[in-house]
């Protein structure tokens, strides 16, 4: 929120005379809780400075009324939003809850994840280089070129025979089965 230069000066010099006497007046509605009663007090002032325009010309006791009408008001919209959350059935806060990964898919993802890092560990010696670089450093092709002293297109040539290596792995095709690996001297031949 932008607010002119004098409005800053005038919500700053309320808050200078205001803010403590409302700190303590919150904190006998939040039971003394002083970290409740300051959102409290923010919470109010930041209304002040999108309703100041109403509030210029009022007396200091108007005011610090408003204010402490505005933390009162805030604090009851509080409670009455702690209470909706605790007429919630089970069902309901079960619904909405965070839950974790299902066991199996974790699972599953880890093996998963051994069979594509077990193809890369048997793919020929640079394009298992390449592919370290790529899907697991997280390298750009144009990095590992140059690190390498190789073509991009080289890079890209390996990334994608080490790419459809792994998907054949982990996702064999319709029959059920996975097919064989090509051997190293099968994937250098078509290299």
């Amino acid at each position: 929120m932008r607010l002119r230069p004098e409005t800053r000066r005038q919500i700053a010099a309320l808050w200078e005379q205001e803010a403590e006497w409302l700190v303590r007046y919150a904190m006998i509605r939040t039971g003394e809780d002083k970290s409740a009663a300051e959102d409290l007090v923010q919470m109010a002032f930041l209304a002040a400075a999108v309703q100041w325009g109403s509030l210029i010309n009022r007396t200091d006791d108007e005011r610090r009324n408003w204010l402490r009408s505005v933390v009162h008001h805030k604090w009851v919209d509080g409670i009455r939003r702690s209470r909706k959350l605790e007429r919630l059935d089970m069902e309901e806060r079960e619904k909405y809850a965070s839950r974790g990964p299902d066991l199996l898919d974790v699972v599953f993802a880890r093996a998963d994840l051994e069979r594509c890092l077990e193809v890369i560990r048997g793919l020929p010696e640079r394009r298992r280089q390449i592919a370290v670089l790529f899907f697991i450093e997280q390298y750009s092709v144009a990095r590992i070129a140059y690190l390498l002293d190789l073509q991009p297109s080289g890079v890209r040539k390996h990334i994608s025979l080490a790419r459809a290596a792994v998907r054949k792995a982990v996702k064999p095709e319709s029959t059920g089965e996975a097919e064989a690996l090509p051997t190293r001297e099968q994937e250098e031949e078509q290299a």
